[in-house]
């Protein structure tokens, strides 16, 4: 599964968009990600539009990002258009359903 990064520098963003399957596949690209973070990132939007499957190892990648990303004060923005996709999405926030975009 491919992801897709891009700095959108006069707005401190950071777009992250997944193609395929979510699963352990994308282990190290998302630990290069949380190494690499600015501590300076103000927003990052996760795209999921394109996910295919979100498999048990994808929730737990999303959630180390997730949480990552979140001790750095940064807002984090979920893109979730599938309801199976949604449901399972809550665990990565641990705050419900309502921090997933649809």
């Amino acid at each position: 599964m491919p992801i897709h990064a891009s700095y959108i520098e006069e707005e401190s963003r950071l777009d992250l968009t997944f193609d395929g399957n979510l699963d352990v596949t994308v282990a190290q690209d998302i630990c290069d990600i949380c190494k690499q973070v600015s501590p300076n990132l103000r927003s990052c939007i996760i795209d999921l539009s394109d996910a295919e499957r979100l498999f048990d190892s994808g929730v737990a990648l999303l959630q180390m990002l997730y949480r990552r990303l979140t001790e750095l004060g940064t807002t984090v923005v979920i893109l979730a258009d599938r309801p199976e996709f949604r449901d399972r999405l809550s665990m990565v926030t641990g705050r419900g359903a309502h921090r997933v975009a649809a």
